[in-house]
Order: C-alpha cells, then sequence, then structure tokens
C-alpha cells in the first residue's frame, strides 16, 4: 500500500529491463536527485501516464449521483434497524456522492441528522440540519428538520454560540525552548528540558539538558503533511483481522477519517469535486483545498495507485511552494567538504540519516545539494564547538522548528542506500504523476514563477524537456517530490489509533491497533533509534491554534474562499484540528542522557540478529544500541543462541532448544519438533483462535469457550505459559466468560495472558497497561470492590508513561476509582 500497486510495479520493472545495460550503469552511478530525475525525463513518455490512468479505474474517485441515493437507501435500512452509527455512515457516502445544489445531497444531509440526533451528537446534527437546509432541502418537509433543530438546543441548553467540537477537543499546547542549554540547536516543538545536538558518531539527536521524570512529555509536534490510508492496515493478526474487515466489509477508514486532519467523524464535509475526500469541517476542508486538494482532486485514483509514499511526496512539495523549496536549496547549511567517514554512524542511527561504521561502499562525498546530509558540521571540524556552523534544519536564528520546511528538506534522501531499481521505480513514478496533473490544468499558484535550475536558460536541455510538456516549475516539483519520497523509507511514521473490535453492548472493551495514515514528523526523525527505548509515541488530533509554531512557513487557509463557498454563516466555522504527535518517557532519564525511540524492531518482539537486519535494509545502519550489544553478549556465550523460549518438551516437559532442523529437548530425552511441526500446531491454534473469535461475536461464547478450552489442552503440551499464543487462548477465553457474565473465571483466564504479555512486551508496556485496564473492568463489573481498587493503580501508571491524561481508558480508571470509594 505505500509503494505503488503491483501492476505499476509491472509496467515500471519492465521500462527498467529494456534500458541498456549503459544506460543502467549510468542511472545506477547518480547520487544527486536532480540527476535521478532528469534522466528519467529521457525515458518517459505519454505511454507511461496512459498506463497509469488506466489503473486508477479501480479507485474511481468521480462523483456518482444515482450512487447517492443507493447508499441513503442503505443508510435508511440502518436507521430502522436502530444501526445509528451504520446509518450516518452510509448516508456520508451518499452526501460525497452527490453533486452539490441537487435535492439528494439535502436528503442526505437531513437524514444524517436524524441518525446523529439518535446518537446524541447534537452540535453535529444541527451541522447537518443548516447543511440540509442550505442545499434546499424541500420545504414540505423542513418542519421535522426545524423539531429536530429545537429538541437539539434545548439538549444543548439552549446554548446557541457554543462551538461543540471545539469544546470536545482537548488542550494540547506546545512548549517553546527558550534556552539553548547544552545543546548547539533550539527544539520549538520540545520541552525546555530538551536540546538538539550533533555528534559525527550519533547526528542530530536530542538529549535532556534536565532529568526528566518517567511519564513526562517531552515533544509534541504537528504533522507536517500526512495521507490518510483507505481501508486501514492492521499492525497485527493479519489474517484474523483481514477476515473480519472482509465480514464488517463496508466502511473503511476513509469513511471514518477526517482526510486532512484525522480527526474521526460520523458526518463528514464532503469534496465539492470527487467521492473520496471528506473533512471534519469547513476549517480542514479549506486548508485542504488551497495546500493541496484543488490539484489533487481530479487525480485521486491515478495518487491511489501510485501509492500512498508517492502521494504524501507530492503532497509535501506542493504545501512547500515553488518559493520554499527554492529558498531552502540556495541556502545550504552543509560544507562542501565534509565526507562520509566524517559522519558514519555508531550504529544506532537516526531515521534522519545516520550511517552505520560497517557501511560499505559510501565514500563519497556528501554535497550541499539535494543529497545534502541530515547533519551538520563546524567549519573547524568541531560540530560541537560554540564556532560550529548551525546544525541542518536549524533557521538563522539557531531554532528547529519543526512545522517548518526546512526541517522536511534537511531529512536525508538516502539516494545510495536504495537499490538503483527502487530509485528507478520512485523516479518514474513522481515524474508520471507530474505529466498527469500537469494534464489537469495550471500549477497552483505557489508553484508558479520562474524557477533556478540548474539549466541555463536557453540551453539545450531546457529546450528539450519544455518540448516534453516540461517548464521549470514542474521540473521543480518532481525532483522535490523524488527527494521527499526516498526520504520517507527512513523518515515516514506509521499514524495509529485503537479501534474498538468488541460487540456495540459490550461490557468488557476490545480494542486492536489500526494503522490509519502515514505522515512525516521533522522533530520526531531526531531521534535516534533504540530497541529497548525510554520513550513512548501517541497520535492525537489537536487544535490548531495551539499547534501552530511561531516562525512556521506553513500557508494558512483563508476563510470562504473554496469554489461556492457561502460567505455568509458557517456551521463548520470552529477552529480547525491538525494531527499531532506526542512523545513521552517511558522511564527517567538523567541530564545529559539522549532520548531514544524505537523504529520498529523492539528487543521483547525478537532476536537481536533479526532486527539488526531489518534496521539495516530499511533504515541503512547496523544497530549497536544496549539492547543489541547485552543481546549478542549473551548469545555468544551461549545463553541465547540455542534457547527457544516459550517451548515445552511434550515428554519430560523441559525447555526446547533451537537446533539445524527444529527444537530438540534441553534434557536429552531424545525428544525432536521440527520447524514445520511446530509452524503446523501453531497456525491450528491460530484458527481456533480465530473461530472462537467469530463464535463470541455471534453470541455463541459457550461454544467458543468449548473450543478454546480443548486448544489450551493441546497448547499445554508444547507451550509455557510465556509464548504469546498461550496468552492469546486466556484473553479469548476471558472474552468468552465476560461474554456470558461470568466476571470471576474471566478475570482468571485474563491474569493468566499477562505473564504471556509481560514475556512479549515488557513489564512496563502499553500492553501490560491495557490487560491491567480489562482486569479491572472484569472486577468491577463482578462486584469485586477490593481487587478493582487494587489493579487501578498500576493500570493507571502504565498507561500514564503512554497516553494522554485525557485518554478514555485512564478517564474510565478515575470514574471506577471515585465510583468505588464513594461507595466504600
Amino acid at each position: 500500500m505505500d509503494l505503488p500497486c503491483i501492476e505499476w510495479h509491472k509496467h515500471v520493472e519492465q521500462k527498467w529491463n529494456q534500458l541498456s545495460t549503459d544506460q543502467k550503469k549510468a542511472f545506477s552511478s547518480l547520487a544527486e536527485v536532480d540527476e535521478i530525475f532528469t534522466f528519467v525525463l529521457s525515458v518517459l513518455n505519454h505511454r507511461d501516464v496512459e498506463v497509469l490512468s488506466g489503473l486508477s479505474g479501480v479507485h474511481q474517485v468521480q462523483k456518482k449521483p444515482q450512487s447517492a441515493g443507493r447508499f441513503r437507501e442503505k443508510g435508511n435500512l440502518s436507521f430502522k434497524a436502530r444501526d445509528y452509527s451504520a446509518a450516518a455512515l452510509h448516508y456520508s457516502k451518499g452526501v460525497c456522492h452527490a453533486t452539490p445544489g441537487r435535492e439528494e445531497l439535502s436528503l442526505c444531509f437531513a437524514n444524517r441528522s436524524a441518525a446523529l440526533f439518535h446518537l446524541c451528537l447534537y452540535e453535529e446534527c444541527l451541522q447537518d440540519i443548516k447543511r440540509a437546509l442550505d442545499e434546499g432541502y424541500p420545504n414540505h418537509l423542513q418542519q421535522k428538520l426545524l423539531d429536530r433543530r429545537s429538541q437539539c438546543y434545548k439538549h444543548l441548553g439552549q446554548k446557541e454560540e457554543e462551538d461543540g467540537v471545539q469544546t470536545r477537543m482537548r488542550n494540547f499546547k506546545i512548549h517553546h525552548q527558550v534556552s539553548q542549554g547544552d545543546g548547539t540547536g533550539v527544539v520549538s516543538c520540545a520541552s525546555p528540558q530538551v536540546a538538539l545536538h550533533f555528534s559525527p558518531g550519533k547526528g542530530r539527536h536530542l538529549v535532556a539538558t534536565e532529568d526528566i521524570a518517567a511519564g513526562e512529555v517531552v515533544l509534541e509536534e504537528r504533522a507536517f503533511s500526512c495521507v490518510l490510508i483507505p481501508g486501514g492496515a492492521v499492525i497485527a493478526r493479519a489474517e484474523r483481522d483481514k477476515a473480519k474487515e472482509a465480514a464488517e466489509g463496508t466502511f473503511g477508514t476513509e469513511d471514518q477519517h477526517c482526510h486532512n486532519c484525522l480527526r474521526k467523524t460520523l458526518n463528514p464535509v464532503p469534496c465539492q469535486g470527487c467521492s473520496y475526500a471528506r473533512y471534519c469541517g469547513g476549517w480542514c476542508q479549506q486548508e485542504a483545498w488551497e495546500g493541496h486538494h484543488r490539484w489533487e482532486c481530479s487525480v485521486g485514483g491515478e495518487l491511489r495507485a501510485a501509492g500512498v509514499m508517492a502521494h504524501l511526496a507530492l503532497r509535501v512539495a506542493l504545501r512547500a511552494g515553488l518559493e520554499g523549496i527554492q529558498k531552502t536549496k540556495e541556502n545550504p547549511a552543509w560544507p562542501r567538504n565534509v565526507t562520509l567517514h566524517q559522519v558514519k554512524g555508531n550504529g544506532n542511527g537516526n531515521s534522519d540519516g545516520n550511517y552505520s561504521a560497517d557501511k560499505a561502499g559510501l565514500s563519497d562525498k556528501i554535497s550541499s545539494g539535494m543529497e545534502g546530509s541530515q547533519q551538520g558540521a563546524g567549519t573547524h571540524g568541531d560540530p560541537e564547538s560554540k564556532d560550529s556552523a548551525l546544525i541542518q534544519g536549524c533557521d538563522p536564528s539557531g531554532r528547529y522548528l519543526g512545522d517548518s520546511y526546512l526541517c522536511v528538506y534537511h531529512l536525508l534522501p538516502h539516494v545510495s542506500g536504495h537499490a538503483p531499481s527502487l530509485r528507478f521505480l520512485c523516479a518514474v513514478t513522481v515524474a508520471t504523476l507530474c505529466l498527469r496533473l500537469q494534464e489537469t490544468g495550471p500549477l497552483p499558484a505557489a508553484w508558479r514563477g520562474r524557477a533556478c535550475l540548474n539549466d541555463k536558460p536557453g540551453s539545450q536541455s531546457e529546450s528539450q524537456e519544455k518540448s516534453r510538456g516540461w517548464s521549470p516549475e514542474l521540473r521543480m516539483l518532481g525532483a522535490a517530490a523524488l527527494r521527499h519520497m526516498l526520504q520517507l523509507r527512513c523518515n515516514a511514521q506509521a499514524v495509529t489509533m485503537l479501534k474498538d473490535e468488541g460487540a456495540p453492548d459490550s461490557a468488557v472493551q476490545s480494542v486492536r491497533q489500526v494503522r490509519v495514515a502515514t505522515a512525516i514528523f521533522p522533530t520526531l526523525s531526531l531521534l535516534n533509534h533504540s530497541c529497548s527505548p525510554n520513550t513512548s509515541v501517541t497520535f492525537s488530533v489537536a487544535p490548531v491554534n495551539d499547534l501552530h509554531s511561531a516562525g512556521s512557513d506553513r500557508p494558512q487557509a483563508r476563510p470562504n474562499s473554496l469554489p461556492g463557498a457561502n460567505p455568509g454563516a458557517n456551521p463548520d466555522a470552529n477552529p480547525g484540528a491538525a494531527l499531532a504527535v506526542t512523545v513521552r518517557t517511558t522511564q527517567a532519564v538523567g541530564a545529559g542522557q539522549e532520548l531514544l525511540h524505537c523504529y520498529g524492531p523492539h528487543r521483547s518482539r525478537m532476536p537481536a540478529s533479526e532486527r539488526r537486519r531489518l534496521l539495516q535494509e530499511q533504515y541503512f545502519f547496523l544497530c549497536q544500541c544496549d539492547a543489541c550489544c547485552q543481546d549478542l553478549r549473551s548469545e555468544g556465550k551461549g545463553q541465547g543462541a540455542a534457547a527457544a523460549p516459550g517451548l515445552r518438551c511434550i515428554q519430560c516437559g523441559s525447555t526446547l532448544q533451537r537446533g539445524t532442523e527444529g527444537y530438540v529437548c534441553s534434557q536429552s530425552c531424545g525428544f525432536q519438533l521440527s520447524f514445520a511441526e511446530l509452524d503446523h500446531r501453531l497456525q491450528d491454534l491460530q484458527g481456533q483462535l480465530d473461530r472462537a473469535a467469530q463464535l463470541i461475536e455471534t453470541d455463541r461464547p459457550d461454544e467458543a469457550l468449548r473450543r478454546l478450552q480443548a486448544a489450551t489442552s493441546h497448547a499445554s503440551q508444547f507451550l509455557l505459559e510465556t509464548y504469546p499464543v498461550w496468552g492469546e487462548l486466556a484473553d479469548m477465553s476471558a472474552r468468552a466468560y465476560a461474554a456470558m457474565g461470568d466476571w470471576r473465571r474471566a478475570a482468571a483466564q485474563l491474569k493468566a495472558s499477562m505473564a504471556a504479555v509481560q514475556a512479549q512486551f515488557g513489564e512496563e508496556s502499553m500492553e501490560m497497561g491495557r490487560q491491567l485496564f480489562k482486569l479491572a473492568q472484569l472486577h468491577f463489573n463482578g462486584g469485586e470492590l477490593q481487587a478493582t481498587l487494587s489493579v487501578i493503580p498500576t493500570a493507571q501508571r502504565l498507561l500514564s508513561l503512554h497516553s494522554s491524561p485525557a485518554s478514555d481508558e485512564l478517564e474510565e480508571l478515575r470514574a471506577m476509582e471515585d465510583c468505588l470509594k464513594g461507595a466504600l
């Protein structure tokens, strides 16, 4: 999903294979993004545009008025079944397909207002009532809308001026650093306890300037840009969740989230030009239109075929504008005489560009052009001396403004790290998109003007490109987008949110983590990796007024400049929101210690050798963090290399050890378990889990429990209680007992699952916090007051390390505690 669809992959692969040996050799030797883009222009043709446009048919974005009526009828059926959330989502699909100014649009808005009313979403209901009336809702039906409006005001206490959306948003504040501490850079969106440092070994990184307690917020940053992932990619249990998604079938991530800020919404505002994009309100609709959507609107199908990375890369370039990119390119901060061996990483590199000391074949000079490094170095060779040049990404005053394009631009594209065929794929994809976009009309205002390119005016190269339809501005846009697409492999952030997967009337919360978008956060990219980090990352939606950094070059939306916008009263005139990331410390960090973040491969989830392989493949450094060094030393002493954690000998019950062809008993009783047999056994258990989940969701928990008991009996023969699947069996059994109202047995099963959760994720993990939260729910529902109160403090402490104090889990725990203390 991140990279282009498989059909486009095959087309570009064929194009690559058609290049001569000399052409491939010449392309592979190119180190500058501008050079790579120029090369691709020489082999690009309109056949490429035709192929991409053909693939867009799978992702149609045109409005279909006839579909609006069908979705409204589906909404009516859900409404009659009292499934008001599904009804609202069906009506929203109708809204997105309906033509502005037509009666069908007003009917969809009106029907959606009824569903929102039954969901007690009165502010949202009022917004849709106004939209329905503005779109010409039939006069003979208006009275019921007016009556519904009166009921909404009654429920809201007649506070007509109150902005309900705004009052529900949490108070999100950025702490601007005003002192430099011991670092050479000031980070605008970090805590005053944090400073930006640079060293040849670590590159740019964030360091605590004073002691920081566990659970403290050290960084809050607005995404420079993000792209929503349609459908929603599930983080864990892929096959099971895919089956669930297929069963649910109707609504994807794109139907439930704002396409600008990612806020979840049941009453989105549609794009007036396409059926795909939708927003939580007028502000987000306006900002998206001004920033990028006015150009993306008619080519949404091509953008989805090209993949999220290409889409996000182009969106970043569109937001930056011609002047922003031109200004950044003309003012590099990296000295041309710095060679790569001076900035080799120490192995716990960051996504913004640290190299491993073992990285071979990278002895070329780093220029200050499109392949400029992230790190900055002093003119006298001491990057942290008072006489040092500014760290790259900082403005002339020494501030690192994460909301600025300057910071995005100076994230490393790692050109030499990507395989030549991948560079070619990225370059052809971006260039083809640019040609397709050019066909839709003139460049946005931010991209009109004379671009200062390497080619002199009137040169043969410039004439050839103009003859192929490449203006200087379009070429600069394409080169910038290519740079960002290459950057994103190491710097993109997978934005995840929790999705409730339990039944609507379930007494116990059951959630899963879903990937909803890909975003770029320049300051977050400064954090170096550790397989056992001291920070935790969460995502949220926050008011723009609180997030906007001083000095930011982000363009601001202008009210009512959308085509056909009503300059009068606007029900969506609330302040806008934006996607934001919050970084908290998960343990105490002493003054001088570095803040570390995990890029995915975590110590608790995979062995050191596997972690290091994955990190080197994607991020181009060989990890030498403390966790890897400790694990490798243990393996070298024979303490971890042969161990197979969680596996039991079927014959004597001893632990198993890993051999060349499978697992053998550690006590030499002769038992052997092949890799294939273990996989077969685990797949069978997974199948039982999947079936049990289906039975619980269809109100047959007793049958699910019988299956789970048989599976647990089988698992006990060869698995220890610390093995992940064992924990899942116990957790699912807890769900089954809870569905039957047997809270005590449900709590006992949930406790049994915790050994596996702790072994897999750690005793201080968010996962342990969520298990304790569920345990508190079970004790509470079972009327065990003391047991509930004994669990709540630990659950609160763990959840506070990883999430906002205003999170749903913490608020529910506080409500439980207040209720029980009052009862006692």
